[in-house]
C-alpha cells in the first residue's frame, strides 16, 4: 500500500519532495537501526532514505534535505493577449482604426463599408 500511495504521488507532479521528508520523519517506538553508519529510526525513514538517494542521483533533487532543484510551478508562460475587438468576417484580433474606420488587417473588412 505504501508503494502504491507514494507512485500515485509521484505520478500527480509537482514537488514531492515533501514525501521523503514525511518518510524520514516516522519514528518506530521500538526503536530503529544503523544502517551504514547512520541511525535510521524506522523502516520508513529507511525507505525516504533510498527514496532520497535516489532523486539525488538522478537529478530531482540538489542535495539531502534541499527539495526540487527548480519549482515546477515557476515556469510562466506568456500567452498572446488580444488587444481589441476580434474581426466578425474571419475572426482575427487585427482590427485597426484607419482613416477613422476599424478595418481588419488579415482580412480587409471595414465597418464603414
Amino acid at each position: 500500500a505504501l508503494t502504491r500511495m507514494i507512485s500515485a504521488v509521484f505520478r500527480r507532479g509537482g514537488d514531492v519532495s515533501f514525501v521523503v521528508e514525511e518518510l524520514k520523519a516516522v519514528f518506530d517506538p521500538r526503536g530503529g537501526a544503523w544502517m551504514g553508519g547512520r541511525y535510521v529510526p524506522s523502516i520508513l525513514a529507511a525507505i525516504g532514505g533510498v527514496v532520497e538517494r535516489h532523486m539525488i542521483e538522478t537529478g530531482f533533487i540538489a542535495g539531502e534535505g534541499m527539495g526540487l532543484k527548480t519549482d515546477p510551478q515557476s515556469h510562466v508562460v506568456n500567452l498572446p493577449t488580444h488587444r481589441g475587438p476580434a474581426c466578425p468576417r474571419c475572426g482575427q484580433y487585427e482590427m485597426r482604426m484607419v482613416e477613422g474606420c476599424m478595418t481588419c488587417a488579415s482580412c480587409g473588412h471595414s465597418k464603414c463599408g
